[in-house]
């Protein structure tokens, strides 16, 4: 089967029409990390019989526990089927193991280092190599922990990027547990043996974690901890400091899983000088306090915040990769 990218093997999963929705799925197998079975899964949303040709791409990442759901519903709902309504480009991309993204073989050991090494600069060339246009990546908890982190390390470049957008997202608080002699080690003990996290149990969401991803979070936020790869020793939050891309943060004063006053220190230490930091709160004019979830994904967001991320979007122009 003839691959649809000339960088590396793409191929077209499925290809459905949900309402007057079409949602072409690829998988992207790029062959840049140490286990060759990893494919990326990247569904391409666009509205039957119209051309995506010319509009602006923004590639969705997902968070932790969940998929590309999050973003678009099965009957077709959600903020995806809205960017698209407004006149976008939209492309969701989901990590290992999460929806249709199959499980590669070293799943256990995945990382969201492994992840901004290879993953996302693999789906941002397939992006601009179908589109011709500079992505904006939209990234919720970890999915802009996952964008953040890319950027900051340079294998997300900045003259490849059109902006980024964090929604609940910090890699910044360090809980009080953490800052507890060995527990960062006990914990690393306990996920060398246990494979995965399983959301279903911990009632967090549909999916799993790997073990991989909760010893990372142990290595960056325990006691002595960095933000920083554990291949190159550089701080990653000394290179955030560099980063001059048009930035929009979001988050629910109510969040309690990425509480305001953290989101808002990340915000801080980014050093663009085109940023806007945003708090959902009633005393902001909005309805409700939100929360992590219901930021996005619920009735009140998409009559209040939607509209919102639709305008910011909006001053972005299209721009030649």
């Amino acid at each position: 089967m003839k691959s649809s990218s000339q960088f590396f093997p793409v191929s077209l999963f499925k290809a459905d029409v949900i309402g007057d929705l079409t949602d072409d799925v690829y998988l992207v197998k790029h062959g840049r990390d140490a286990d060759p079975s990893v494919k990326i899964a990247l569904s391409h949303i666009g509205i039957y019989g119209q051309s995506s040709k010319g509009k602006q791409p923004i590639i969705l990442v997902h968070g932790s526990f969940t998929n590309r759901g999050f973003w678009l519903s099965s009957q077709g709902i959600g903020l995806a089927r809205y960017l698209v309504d407004s006149g976008f480009d939209i492309w969701i991309m989901e990590m290992r193991g999460h929806g249709l993204s199959p499980r590669n073989n070293a799943y256990r050991e995945n990382t969201l280092e492994q992840y901004a090494l290879s993953d996302v600069p693999a789906i941002n060339e397939f992006v601009i190599e179908k589109t011709g246009l500079k992505p904006v990546w939209m990234g919720h908890s970890m999915g802009g922990v996952l964008i953040s982190t890319a950027i900051a390390a340079g294998t997300l470049p900045e003259m490849q990027v059109a902006g980024m957008v964090l929604l609940g997202s910090q890699v910044v608080r360090r809980r009080w547990f953490l800052k507890i002699p060995f527990v960062t080690s006990m914990g690393s003990l306990y996920f060398s043996f246990k494979a995965e996290m399983d959301g279903r149990k911990l009632n967090i969401g549909p999916e799993n974690e790997p073990a991989g991803i909760a010893k990372e979070y142990l290595r960056w936020l325990g006691l002595f901890g960095r933000w920083r790869f554990s291949s190159n020793k550089t701080s990653l939050s000394a290179k955030w400091q560099g980063v001059d891309l048009p930035l929009l943060a979001m988050v629910g004063k109510n969040d309690k899983s990425d509480p305001v006053k953290y989101c808002q220190r990340f915000f801080d230490l980014c050093g663009s000088s085109k940023k806007q930091f945003k708090i959902l709160a009633k005393d902001q004019g909005y309805s409700r306090d939100f929360g992590h979830v219901d930021m996005i994904v619920s009735k009140e967001a998409a009559t209040e915040v939607w509209p919102e991320l639709n305008e910011w979007l909006s001053d972005i122009k299209p721009t030649a990769a």
